[in-house]
């Protein structure tokens, strides 16, 4: 068994966060944003995999909705949870805690 040799990568943890939410932002509704990015190495590379939540005002996360992967040295999104599996376990979320966030809206 081979192990990758640790390496600086060009991007931080809130380099990564910025980037996953201006994705975020590009492709999916208000209300989307960026987890906490977990590194995750490969073989021959280094990936950001960043949740995706939901979050409300006055209420903050919801839950969480899908993942972002963001390469390390490319400083790009290379892959995500298709955006309409995230948008319907948005709105199921949303059904488990309707309550909640209309009390919040009141």
């Amino acid at each position: 068994m081979s192990v990758m040799l640790e390496k600086e990568t060009k991007v931080n943890l809130q380099q990564v966060m910025a980037l996953a939410n201006r994705f975020i932002l590009a492709k999916l509704p208000d209300r989307f944003s960026a987890g906490l990015p977990k590194s995750v190495a490969f073989p021959t590379r280094r990936l950001w995999v960043v949740p995706v939540i939901l979050t409300y005002p006055h209420v903050g996360i919801v839950g969480e909705v899908g993942m972002v992967a963001v390469d390390a040295e490319q400083e790009t999104v290379v892959g995500w949870t298709p955006f309409q599996e995230m948008e319907e376990l948005a709105r199921q979320l949303y059904q488990e805690k309707k309550h909640e966030i209309e009390i919040a809206f009141s």
